[in-house]
């Protein structure tokens, strides 16, 4: 039984080296806030392929590797103790130490008030909206970024994978980091999905209080922020969520329930109206060509409501790694993402052409955004070095003109006002949150403080924070 649990704990050991790398290369320069809110919260709806490429990239390895290691250790050495557990510290050791962890520690220990002064309470905020309300569609593009673009419009392809995308944030409204393409850059605690939506509609980064019990309340999820979705229904919006994955991974469907009581149709939704079958999912749920089709059902009927409304939308094909590649997509290139990419593209042309002849089209703004950078850590390899990689933005119909487009210096955190700013709504000081509305001429804060600056300080501990805003200890 003892030479079985020294097999065990070597193999374990090695696994262990090699998760490191599965970690770095699968989810790039992930963050441990990243890391505690998916152990803390449901991972139901996840893809089946996270867990086979978690078996082949670190538990095969780890047996291969571990196995004879475990049996020289076990047959030839004496002190087969003290071996085994100096490779399990040193294993896990170095394991940390690769994903930054001991950093993540050190600034769980570092307070910082930086959040505590720059934040500014929403519900504190004279919002006025304009007496004919525009309607909204915000569509958070899945790992969507300006590097898919060619280099003549600032990308990094030889080929533009995206011509629609980049023809309509140049004919349209797209803030910009450059006098190009260009959009938003990411901070931690915004650079997953939910981490995306919630600090795209909050104007926070999403953070977890390692402080308190480890318990995140579903039933009480980011309480005591005021949302876009809470604005909206106060000025007498209805709210709408499409995705085509199960909204309960990742908490979007506690937070956007929460925070303004959003009508969520997903995965499970699909299957309860007897749109598809169990047997029928796909990649996460349901690929992007019924997405857009469930889409154009619900618009059609929401459009002859009275009351305004806020249709979100949440794509999956582009989803690390490698996206997923309809039967509709071409083939084109020679990598798949390349060509999931490209699919993208094309749908998301088609769904704008089908908006457009719509008779509610003139009067509902159009945000087309990526919710983060890509994950995809392979795809961008050989993209030049100092290469700044921004997240896609466009604003379409707006009746308000940006006192400054290009130039600037952002965060998704901004698109929160910015929004709001979009649909003509007069926001005292244009800043809620941390986020500045982009159509004025207020600096944002990594305008004001820099970036590297502000990533610092968001990194560390705020009790402001844990005790305001996440309101658990």
């Amino acid at each position: 039984m003892k030479k079985i649990i020294y097999y065990i704990l070597i193999i374990f050991a090695c696994s262990l080296f090699f998760a490191s790398y599965w970690a770095l290369d699968t989810y790039g320069n992930f963050t441990g806030d990243e890391l505690f809110f998916h152990f803390l919260v449901p991972l139901g709806g996840i893809s089946l392929q996270s867990f086979s490429k978690l078996a082949t990239d670190v538990f095969l390895p780890g047996i291969i590797i571990g196995l004879p290691i475990a049996y020289v250790i076990v047959e030839y050495i004496k002190r087969k103790k003290i071996i085994t557990v100096a490779i399990l510290v040193v294993t896990l050791t170095y394991g940390l130490y690769n994903i930054h962890m001991f950093t993540y520690i050190y600034n769980q220990i570092t307070s910082s008030k930086f959040i505590e002064e720059k934040y500014i309470e929403t519900k504190n905020v004279k919002i006025n909206f304009p007496k004919e309300k525009k309607n909204l569609i915000y569509i958070y593009l899945e790992s969507f970024e300006n590097t898919y673009s060619n280099k003549e419009n600032n990308g990094q392809q030889a080929t533009n994978l995206i011509p629609y995308l980049t023809k309509l944030a140049n004919d349209n409204t797209n803030f910009s980091n450059n006098n190009n393409l260009g959009g938003a850059l990411s901070l931690n605690g915004t650079a997953w999905t939910s981490a995306a939506m919630v600090g795209q509609t909050s104007g926070l980064p999403l953070k977890i209080n390692t402080s308190s019990n480890g318990i995140i309340d579903l039933h009480n999820f980011f309480p005591n922020s005021k949302t876009l979705g809470e604005v909206l229904k106060e000025n007498g919006y209805k709210n709408y969520l499409l995705l085509g994955s199960d909204a309960n991974y990742g908490c979007r469907k506690q937070y956007f329930e929460q925070h303004g009581n959003y009508k969520l149709f997903d995965l499970n939704s699909a299957i309860k109206e007897n749109k598809m079958k169990e047997e029928d999912i796909i990649w996460w749920g349901f690929d992007d060509d019924d997405l857009f089709e469930y889409a154009k059902e619900d618009l059609i009927r929401i459009s002859k409501n009275k009351e305004p409304f806020n249709y979100s939308i949440l794509t999956v094909d582009t989803h690390f790694e490698d996206g997923y590649l309809a039967d509709t997509c071409d083939n084109k290139y020679p990598d798949q993402y390349s060509n999931v990419i490209s699919c993208a593209d094309n749908k998301i042309k088609k769904f704008m052409n089908w908006l457009e002849k719509q008779e509610f089209y003139d009067d509902t703004v159009v945000i087309i955004t990526g919710d983060h950078l890509s994950m995809d850590t392979d795809y961008f390899k050989n993209i030049e070095k100092d290469y700044t990689r921004t997240i896609y933005n466009v604003i379409i119909n707006s009746d308000v003109k940006p006192k400054q487009e290009k130039n600037r210096q952002f965060t998704t955190l901004d698109m929160f006002p910015t929004t709001l700013g979009a649909l003509g709504a007069e926001i005292e000081g244009n800043r809620l949150a941390l986020g500045t509305n982009l159509y004025s001429n207020e600096k944002t804060i990594i305008e004001e403080h820099g970036y590297e600056y502000v990533t610092k300080e968001l990194d560390k501990r705020s009790t402001f924070y844990n005790d305001n805003i996440l309101a658990y200890k």
